[in-house]
């Protein structure tokens, strides 16, 4: 049986500080679910509506919510009928070893964060590095926008100035997404070393900027008006041509 306080401390998981102070995240939908539990992420709660049941019967170890309790534990104006209470893992060392690693510099919108892990993944870079004030991790709809690749990824959160510049020491190349680099469509070869991702509104920072070793550009075509791209849309494109 459900408790009022259980579901009172769910619904309070939408807000971050009760997320950072429980050490909990939720997570909800049926394929967000079902990647969860492949994962080696730690699950200290499943809920399921009946009416989810009867169509995902396979989902057996849920414990059986109604509707409005599903409501007011659902963070979604629509719930999917099934939610998950996760247990937000330690932050290990910082290791990374794969060719390109992807780093963002104050990356705010969930969405955009959320969408640049999962198009990592969709590319074979497996290692993310966060600055510190990158929104955080397990908001619900970054969460959401990851469609499972934050179960399957390396993701760390760490002071990105002192993190490139001890890999810009040890002689690793830099990367950085900037307006006046080099073409990227024109790199002869095929990148190692870091990516770097600056933020929506102000790119990558004055800080950031003396650790890039290679800037580099995505070519605007004809006399376009737009300053920029969209942070993700922009990763996407980056990610694409690097790894090909």
């Amino acid at each position: 049986m459900i408790t009022k306080a259980t579901i009172k401390q769910i619904a309070s998981l939408r807000q971050q500080k009760y997320r950072k102070e429980l050490g909990l995240f939720v997570v909800e939908g049926r394929k967000m679910t079902e990647e969860l539990l492949h994962s080696d992420f730690e699950t200290v709660g499943l809920y399921a509506t009946e009416a989810f049941l009867s169509e995902h019967p396979y989902f057996d170890k849920a414990e059986i919510a109604s509707e409005v309790q599903m409501e007011q534990m659902s963070g979604q104006d629509t719930p999917p009928g099934i939610l998950a209470v996760v247990k937000i893992p330690k932050q290990g060392e910082i290791i990374t070893q794969a060719h390109l690693v992807l780093a963002l510099d104050g990356i705010a919108n969930p969405g955009n964060m959320g969408t640049l892990i999962r198009t990592a993944e969709w590319f074979g870079i497996h290692d993310v590095v966060c600055s510190s004030d990158c929104v955080e991790l397990w908001n619900p709809k970054t969460v959401q926008a990851t469609m499972g690749s934050l179960f399957r990824m390396k993701v760390w959160k760490t002071e990105l100035p002192a993190f490139l510049q001890k890999a810009k020491n040890e002689g690793k190349a830099i990367y950085g997404a900037l307006l006046d680099g080099e073409n990227l469509f024109q790199i002869k070869e095929k990148p190692k070393g870091i990516l770097v991702i600056g933020s929506e509104s102000h790119g990558i920072r004055e800080d950031v900027l003396p650790c890039i070793t290679h800037p580099i550009t995505i070519p605007r075509v004809g006399d376009s008006a737009t300053e920029s791209l969209n942070a993700a849309v922009a990763g996407a494109i980056l990610m694409a041509e690097m790894t090909r």
